[in-house]
Parts: structure tokens; C-alpha cells; sequence
């Protein structure tokens, strides 16, 4: 006579191999991850405008993780017929990347010294954007010249992120 744990058919997955199976597909997903962020990241700072909003972010972040008001100041450079763009804050330097036709520049949130050259609007870049330990930032918008195109991307002073373009004055 059979025992009756011994006649059915074993079924399912012991814990061990559960376990196994998933210590497996997590390492596998780390691995995975781990490559396409370096390589997303790497693809959004060859744009100067990627570049740029990433480049608040980053900052934004070291404010709130240092605890301290950072200020970020652009350092215009001629480099030939380029002209580069780089900001430093503390000790750092980030450098925009160039590319052909596209500028970019941080300007005030508000339109107070424009000039119209050659039916385009010309606004004087700030000097200095400040980001507070809270994670704010100061007033800003962000001006994104590409060919002939003008667009301007007002800065949200809460997140440091982009609003709608609509909402721009």
C-alpha cells in the first residue's frame, strides 16, 4: 500500500526555487537598468537644451543635499567661431554641449530690457541663478534659439522644472 504523499504528483515550486528565479531576474534587471540609464543619459546631454535642464536639476539636487544656497553662473567662453557656453557653481564646471544653430540661455522672468535686432527679440542672460536648500529655485525662464526659431520655457521656482510654454510672459 502507497502512502498517499508519495502517490500524488509533486506540483508547484519549492521556496528555494522561487527564491532562486527571483534573485536571478533581479540581478539580470540591475544589470539591465543600470546600462540604459547611462546610456539615456548620455543621448540627452548632447542637446544643448537637454543639457541645460538637466544641468538645473542637478544643481537643485546638490542644493537640497548639501543643505546650502548654491549659485549657478554662466561663463561665456569664444572657442574659435563657437561660442561656449559653461556654468559653474562651487567648485564645479559643466560645459553645454554646441551644436549647430541652437542657442540657449537663462534669462529674467519677466521682459525688462529686450531689444528687437533684426525683427528679433534679444534679452540680456542673468548673471546669476540662485537654488535654495528647500529645493526652489529663482525666477526664470529658459530661451531656446533654434535657426530662426525663438522659444521661451518659463522654469517653475518650485521644482526647477519646465511649465508649459503658454504660460510665459
Amino acid at each position: 500500500m502507497k502512502r498517499p504523499d508519495q502517490s500524488r504528483a509533486r506540483r508547484g515550486f519549492t521556496l528555494l526555487e522561487t527564491l532562486l528565479v527571483l534573485g536571478l531576474i533581479s540581478m539580470l534587471a540591475a544589470v539591465l537598468i543600470g546600462g540604459s540609464a547611462s546610456l539615456l543619459k548620455g543621448t540627452a546631454r548632447d542637446d544643448p537644451e537637454s543639457a541645460l535642464m538637466a544641468l538645473l536639476q542637478t544643481v537643485r539636487r546638490q542644493a537640497v543635499e548639501q543643505s546650502k544656497v548654491i549659485d549657478l553662473r554662466p561663463d561665456i567662453e569664444p572657442d574659435g567661431e563657437e561660442t561656449v557656453l559653461s556654468y559653474s557653481w562651487d567648485d564645479k564646471k559643466e560645459t553645454l554641449p554646441v551644436a549647430a544653430d541652437v542657442k540657449v540661455k537663462i534669462v529674467a522672468p519677466e521682459v525688462k530690457e529686450a531689444v528687437l535686432l533684426g525683427g528679433q527679440v534679444e534679452e540680456r542672460a542673468l548673471t546669476r541663478i540662485r537654488f535654495y536648500p528647500d529645493g526652489t529655485c529663482d525666477r526664470m525662464r529658459i530661451e531656446i534659439q533654434r535657426a530662426q526659431a525663438r522659444r521661451v520655457i518659463p522654469i517653475d521656482p518650485l521644482t526647477c522644472a519646465p511649465l508649459p510654454p503658454e504660460d510665459a510672459k
